[in-house]
């Protein structure tokens, strides 16, 4: 009698550290400084270089939103146009605050990680995989070359907005 497809994957093993690194691209001393909790050098310089155009578009847009704010504030008589006024300034400290929560995001940036079982997640036009339910963004070179899904627990560490900066076979003691 044939076995369960199930008890085929529990027999294999995880992939080595080495072979996640060959799959997903990073290098050794990336692992090492992603377990101590910090970026590596290149990764805090591929962070800075994605982040700097949308940085400064978000400072660019909060400082000519104060800018035309104070210059329309005088022509504002009516009581509704002040009200309209001050919803604007309202949400334009909204922004301001979001634009600020990402400025420290690149500026200290936090490494976290999840543990559990890996997958392939996401589509072609936003690649991802799946550590423990946590979606975590990968490029599409690298997607398109994973497997479904694969053996064992694995310990994915990740920075801002997600995105995978390296991953190991996780030790059988962990909790997920």
């Amino acid at each position: 009698m044939p076995k369960p497809e199930h008890s085929l994957h529990v027999a294999q093993q995880p992939l080595s550290a080495e072979e996640l690194a060959d799959l997903l691209g990073f290098a050794p001393d990336t692992l090492a400084a992603n377990r101590a909790g910090r970026l590596s050098d290149r990764q805090r310089q591929d962070l800075l270089y994605r982040s700097i155009g949308h940085l400064v578009r978000g400072a660019v847009m909060l400082v000519t939103g104060v800018v035309l704010i104070a210059a329309v504030y005088p022509l504002a008589e009516a009581v509704w146009e002040r009200a309209l006024l001050i919803g604007v300034c309202a949400l334009w400290l909204a922004l301001g605050i979001l634009w600020l929560a990402a400025a420290h995001d690149v500026a200290r940036p936090t490494v976290r990680a999840a543990t559990g079982a890996l997958c392939r997640a996401g589509h072609p036009s936003h690649p991802a995989i799946a550590v423990n339910g946590v979606t975590l963004r990968v490029s599409y070179r690298r997607w398109k070359r994973l497997s479904a899904a694969y053996p064992g627990r694995y310990r994915a560490y990740y920075g801002p907005a997600r995105t995978l900066l390296s991953i190991e076979p996780a030790p059988e003691d962990t909790d997920p």
